[in-house]
């Protein structure tokens, strides 16, 4: 726990310094990867195309929206702590403009 914490803070800390935005976002990709979530290094339009897709689908489908709102509240710990670092990392995507961004949101909603 107290490594994640640190995590987090150099996380933070590389996001906020302005110029090691990308290095904060290599440094989250590191991290969630240890908390389970795996992402591609380099997506292609095939992949966001399926993956935005598959996630109407889903909240258009199965899970609308009076469906996730009964949802229970998160209870993995891992789970919250990987969300912690995918929210810092969606930041640092939008900063960067990287083509990671619609998959961490799609990651989001999924976990």
């Amino acid at each position: 726990e107290d490594t994640l914490r640190a995590a987090h803070v150099k996380l933070t800390h590389l996001r906020m310094s302005g110029n090691l935005v990308s290095e904060a976002f290599a440094y989250g990709f590191q991290v969630v990867e240890q908390l389970g979530e795996s992402f591609p290094a380099a997506p292609d339009n095939e992949i966001i195309v399926k993956e935005l897709l598959d996630m109407k689908q889903l909240v258009t489908g199965p899970m609308n929206e009076s469906k996730l709102k009964s949802l229970p509240e998160m209870a993995d710990s891992t789970k919250k702590e990987a969300m912690a670092f995918l929210d810092e990392m969606l930041v640092c995507s939008y900063q960067i403009q990287s083509i990671h961004l619609p998959l961490l949101a799609c990651r989001m909603v999924r976990i």
